[in-house]
C-alpha cells in the first residue's frame, strides 16, 4: 500500500527531500518530494537552455544551465558530474547535499534527481543518468506481461526534473505555499504535457507518459505517489494541442487547469491503492470490491488498458474486475 502521506522526512540517501535547516540543498526523485520554505516568484519566463562550454558533445549535453523563473538550474549528465558541480558557486559545492559522493549514492539505480538549492541565483541541480534511460515500461495483468516502448523517454524525464524547480517557484503566488508530495509530482508532469504542447504539433508524448503512470502503478501499487494520470486525463479532456498552444506561460497554462483537478485527501489516495492491490495482486476476483471508487479508477485506467489489450479485451477484462463497469 503507498504510504507517502506517512513519509515525513527521510535521509538523505534516500533521494527525498531533507528539510534540515542547516542544508540548502534538497533531493527530489521523481515522485518523492517535501516541499520547502515557499519562494514566491510573480513572473516565470518560457524555459531556454544555455550550454555551458567545454561539457558538451555532440550527443550528449554533460553540463548546462536552464532558466528557472528569475533563477537558473543546472542540468548535469551522470558521467560528468564532478566537473559540472564545479560549475556551481562556490557556496553550494561546499555543502554536504551538494558533494558529489552523496549524489551518486542517493541517485543509486534512478534515472534522474533533482537537487533544490536556496539561491539567490540558483534554483537547483537536476542529475540526469543517461545509463539507466527507459526505453520500455512493463507490467503484468494477470498471466500477461505487457510492454509500453517509450521514446524521447530522457526529454520528457528532464522537463519532469525541472517542472518540480518551475512549481516551487510558484508556491504561494500560482500555487498554495504548501502542496503535498503527491501534488509535487502530478504538477511536475503538467509541467511536462506543457512542454510537449509548446514543442510539438500532437501530443502522443503526453500519453505515453499517461500510459507509463498507469502501467507503473499496475505493476506495482507503491506508484501512487507518482500517479499523475488522472490530472493528465483531465487536461487532456479538456484541451487539445492548438489550445494548449496559446498558453504561450507555463503559469498562465497552470492558473486555468489546477482548478480543475481533484483534491484527493489521504484516505482517498489509500482508497485508491488498495483497490488497485486487490485488483491486480489478488489471485480471486472481487468486483464488488470498494465499487464507490471503481468508477474513477475505471476511467483513468480505461484508455491504458485499450491501448494494451484492444478493445474488446479490455471491456471484457474491465466487466469481469469490476460490479461498476458498463
Amino acid at each position: 500500500m503507498c504510504r507517502y502521506w506517512q513519509r515525513s522526512l527521510l535521509k538523505l540517501l534516500s533521494c527525498s527531500v531533507a528539510c534540515v535547516p542547516l542544508f540548502v540543498g534538497h533531493f527530489v526523485n521523481a515522485g518523492q518530494y517535501i516541499s520547502p520554505q515557499p519562494l514566491v516568484i510573480n513572473q516565470v519566463q518560457t524555459t531556454a537552455v544555455m550550454v555551458e562550454d567545454g561539457l558538451a558533445n555532440d550527443d550528449v549535453r554533460q553540463a548546462y544551465f536552464t532558466p528557472i523563473a528569475k533563477k537558473q538550474a543546472l542540468v548535469c549528465s551522470l558521467p560528468a558530474l564532478k566537473k559540472c558541480i564545479a560549475l556551481l558557486p562556490l557556496s553550494l559545492q561546499h555543502q554536504t547535499s551538494f558533494s558529489v559522493a552523496n549524489i551518486r549514492r542517493a541517485i543509486g539505480r534512478k534515472s534522474a534527481m533533482v537537487l533544490v538549492a536556496e539561491s539567490d541565483s540558483i534554483a537547483g541541480v537536476i542529475i540526469i543518468n543517461p545509463a539507466k534511460d527507459m526505453l520500455e515500461q512493463s507490467g503484468a495483468i494477470g498471466l500477461t506481461t505487457y510492454q509500453l516502448p517509450l521514446t524521447n523517454q530522457t526529454k520528457l524525464t528532464l522537463w519532469h526534473e525541472i517542472g518540480h524547480l518551475y512549481n516551487i517557484s510558484l508556491q504561494g503566488s500560482v500555487l498554495p505555499y504548501s502542496i503535498t508530495e503527491y501534488q509535487h509530482e502530478w504538477l511536475a508532469d503538467l509541467y511536462l504535457l506543457w512542454c510537449v504542447a509548446q514543442q510539438y504539433q500532437q501530443l502522443d508524448l503526453v500519453w505515453q507518459q499517461f500510459h507509463r503512470r498507469n502501467l507503473a502503478l499496475i505493476n506495482d501499487s507503491g506508484n501512487l505517489s507518482h500517479w499523475s494520470a488522472p490530472q493528465l486525463q483531465i487536461v487532456l479532456s479538456h484541451y487539445d494541442v492548438q489550445q494548449l498552444q496559446h498558453f504561450s506561460r507555463y503559469e498562465d497554462f497552470l492558473t486555468a487547469v489546477y482548478p480543475l483537478m481533484p483534491a484527493w485527501s489521504p484516505r482517498d489516495m489509500g482508497e485508491f491503492s488498495s483497490l488497485v492491490q486487490r485488483t491486480f495482486s489478488s489471485v480471486q476476483s472481487l468486483p464488488e470490491y470498494m465499487f464507490w471508487r471503481q468508477p474513477e479508477l475505471i476511467q483513468v485506467l480505461t484508455p491504458t488498458l485499450k491501448q494494451l489489450m484492444g478493445k474488446t479485451k479490455s471491456q471484457q477484462w474491465l466487466k469481469k474486475q469490476f460490479s461498476t463497469a458498463k
